[in-house]
């Protein structure tokens, strides 16, 4: 439905609901049923964000739909109980809810349910939201769970733990994203995709090993994971997205897969501690900052089927010698990150200083 009028803190879509813009900054706030005689029926994108002094919300029957960040920095907000014609929760509707501790689901709502008070949707196969602010530090997601929906565990603090049920397919952008204590991540076989900064910022995450399923991962999924210490690809990917492992400080080997062709950029920028990697004959391109400052990393094969090198993807590798093809791209890019390089079967080394 498209919006037809805006009001100071409403505005009207076409069938003649209101949407509510603002919120109410207050300890206690039960949004009305109506306004101005019309049925509200969705909270809008950012409606009640950052009201700090909001801790209880009642919502009205007549609500179908929670809008982005409806409820976003609503830090001592600590339950919520959505009715039964809600059929929409978007992403992030709930995130760094900081005493969110449950949300629960009126029982005849035909599309959401609460499971302890952690959200699902289509009848259970997509977690959508586990409460911030909820202090189990081990979490078994139940059995029937094929998707974990974006943000779904953004933020949580206290997990150290998620187990994750055989059956499961997907993984969704930042569903992990900031768990800062996260220690342990299994994935179990038959997962799919991983998305985009997936794990990102999970700083106590020491291993990865992901299953031979899956062929998708996003960009930043595992970027500042700073105690990352080992991590085995799929061997059926086909690329390294932009900053996967970026700022992945203790990484001291990467084994890439044979079917590797492209390398993002700042893939693997600021692994400081990588001494080796693996550079697969089939890759065709490696991008920008691949593999800035990656202080530690010695040697480099790159191989003739490069044919793209983008800009200072080898700058602060102060520690490498790059074998390359004489007037390649990698010839050039190692010149031009001014790190030493030689030529397949020869010990002479050479490096452009100015």
């Amino acid at each position: 439905m498209k919006k037809t009028q805006t009001h100071e803190n409403y505005s009207l879509l076409s069938d003649g609901t209101a949407v509510l813009l603002l919120g109410q900054d207050a300890e206690e706030v039960v949004v009305p049923d109506q306004i101005d005689g019309h049925p509200v029926t969705v909270i809008g994108q950012g409606a009640f964000k950052g009201m700090k002094a909001l801790k209880s919300v009642v919502l009205p029957e007549s609500l179908r739909q929670i809008d982005k960040n409806a409820f976003a920095d609503c830090v001592r907000l600590r339950r919520i109980d959505l009715p039964a014609q809600v059929t929409r929760v978007a992403d992030d509707a709930f995130v760094r809810c900081a005493s969110l501790t449950a949300i629960t689901v009126n029982q005849d709502n035909p599309v959401f349910r609460d499971e302890d008070g952690v959200l699902f949707e289509n009848r259970g196969k997509t977690l959508t939201c586990y409460p911030m602010g909820r202090q189990d530090t081990v979490y078994e997601v139940p059995l029937g769970t094929t998707v974990i929906q974006s943000g779904a565990f953004a933020w949580c603090a206290a997990l150290r733990e998620v187990i994750l049920p055989p059956g499961l397919m997907r993984i969704d952008d930042g569903a992990f994203a900031l768990c800062v204590c996260l220690r342990r991540a299994e994935l179990p076989h038959g997962v799919t995709d991983i998305g985009a900064r997936a794990y990102m910022g999970c700083g106590r995450l020491t291993g990865f090993k992901m299953p031979g399923t899956v062929t998708s991962l996003g960009a930043e999924a595992f970027s500042g994971c700073e105690r990352l210490s080992s991590f085995v690809l799929s061997a059926v990917l086909t690329e390294i997205d932009d900053g996967v492992f970026r700022d992945c400080r203790l990484l001291p080997v990467m084994e890439l897969p044979e079917g590797i062709t492209r390398i993002g950029d700042e893939a693997f920028k600021g692994c400081s501690s990588m001494t080796a990697v693996n550079l697969p004959v089939q890759l065709g391109v490696i991008g920008a900052e691949a593999f800035r400052d990656c202080v530690s990393l010695r040697s480099l094969d790159i191989p003739g089927s490069v044919s793209s090198i983008g800009q200072n993807a080898f700058k602060g590798c102060r520690r490498l010698t790059a074998t390359v093809v004489r007037d390649s791209p990698g010839h050039q890019a190692a010149r031009m990150s001014r790190v030493w390089w030689r030529y397949p079967g020869s010990s002479l080394r050479h490096r452009k200083l100015f």
